[in-house]
């Protein structure tokens, strides 16, 4: 009998998750707002011509990354033309913050866009800023003005839906045509800002939130688990994770002093950049979508600092990017940070190669590689821009192969 009850509050408990997590992603529960950026981001008659739309390079099956694995960058909207840069993953991009100087770390913090020119200064919101620019980008969807687009918008089959959040347009009238266009930005940043960009359901999170449960809740405690430290941490990976994962996930986090000597207690030394640490959701100006388990006013681990790096990736060959000028990343806005891109949090990375700005990587492994022996391998090719390359914290890690498999099992955890 006490067998058959322990059975039975199980399935009740599984029952319970499944449907706690469906409900998070009922499209009912939607703001007009939400709605209206809904319609907007899947909307393929927003280019120039038609074709075209937000979930073309930031597709939800590919984790809101570029569904084409196979191209570096993404194809816009005219046959043959190509972005400059690979296109990041949409997914729990509204917990990055506005653009910044970080005056303790002496280092540049949040903003979208790889080199973090979407600051969010504008419509106060990182998103809705982002969403400003490939509607007018000339090899993304090409629209030759703003009015184009609002005027699409205003005549699309939801027009009384953005009627009612954006308000009866002036197409003669600049002004209106500029806050129109605003308001279509804004829109898509809320629909960006629900529970389906930040599912937060992965093996992941499903070690975490057993872990949790064993704890007392504190900060250390909840750190401790988003790391895997502790006899909770250990016992809560018996129920989710295979040895290897645990094992890529210890690498993941454990430090490395770079001299290509794996010592006891060494790592891969991911987590000095994609930090594995709880949050406050008061440190978020604008809405955030939170998993139900979260201990309250705590957001789960995100896998980044929101700081930039350069980490010496090297020029893409590839046929639709040859032609390129070098890359300066955050450089050419910037003086003195030449090279350094934005550290994107690993979240779906799984379900989103290719990989780096530049999609030089087709593979985890290929890029796990890369960070263990950029420095070791002459088969690696010399950095795009050498300035400010980071010489410290990677490029002679001294990990195995077989390590390297383990951290890609540990970061295929992390996919939704």
């Amino acid at each position: 009998m006490k067998k058959s009850n322990n059975k039975t509050m199980l399935m009740v408990s599984f029952l319970g998750l499944m449907m706690a997590a469906s409900t998070s992603l009922v499209a009912g529960n939607l703001s007009s707002e939400e709605k209206l950026g809904k319609k907007l981001y899947f909307d393929t008659n927003l280019s120039e011509p038609n074709g075209q739309s937000c979930a073309s390079c930031h597709t939800p099956s590919a984790g809101f990354a570029e569904p084409d694995s196979n191209l570096a960058v993404s194809e816009g909207v005219i046959s043959g033309l190509f972005g400059g840069r690979n296109a990041p993953t949409a997914s729990y991009a509204m917990f990055v913050p506005k653009f910044g100087f970080n005056e303790s770390e002496g280092l540049w913090t949040g903003g979208l866009f790889w080199d973090g020119r979407a600051t969010g200064e504008k419509l106060n919101d990182p998103l809705a800023h982002q969403a400003l620019g490939p509607f007018l980008n000339p090899v993304e969807m090409a629209n030759p003005s703003k009015l184009t687009v609002v005027r699409d918008a205003k005549h699309s089959r939801y027009s009384d839906l953005y009627q009612n959040v954006c308000g009866n347009t002036n197409l003669s009238d600049e002004k209106d045509v500029d806050d129109a266009y605003n308001c279509i930005a804004e829109a898509i940043g809320n629909f960006e800002r629900t529970s389906r960009f930040a599912q937060f359901t992965s093996k992941y999170d499903r070690y975490l939130q057993k872990c949790v449960s064993f704890t007392n809740k504190s900060d250390k405690a909840l750190d401790n688990c988003a790391q895997g430290v502790g006899i909770e941490a250990k016992f809560a990976s018996y129920f989710t994770y295979t040895r290897e994962e645990w094992k890529g996930l210890q690498l993941f986090m454990g430090p490395n002093n770079n001299d290509g000597k794996m010592q006891w207690g060494e790592g891969a030394n991911c987590a000095s950049c994609h930090s594995a640490t709880w949050t406050n959701d008061s440190e978020y100006v604008n809405n955030i979508s939170k998993p139900y388990w979260a201990p309250k006013g705590k957001v789960p681990p995100l896998f980044t600092d929101h700081t930039y790096d350069n980490l010496g990736i090297p020029a893409n060959t590839d046929p639709v990017m040859v032609n390129n000028g070098i890359d300066l990343g955050l450089g050419a806005l910037k003086d003195g940070e030449n090279g350094k891109f934005r550290v994107v949090g690993l979240r779906n990375i799984g379900a989103t190669a290719p990989y780096a700005h530049n999609g030089i990587f087709i593979n985890l492994k290929d890029i796990v590689h890369f960070y263990n022996s950029r420095d070791v391998d002459s088969s690696i090719a010399q950095p795009e821009v050498s300035e400010n390359m980071n010489r410290d914290e990677l490029g002679n890690l001294g990990l195995s192969d077989r390590q390297e498999r383990q951290l890609v099992k540990f970061l295929n955890t992390l996919t939704d």
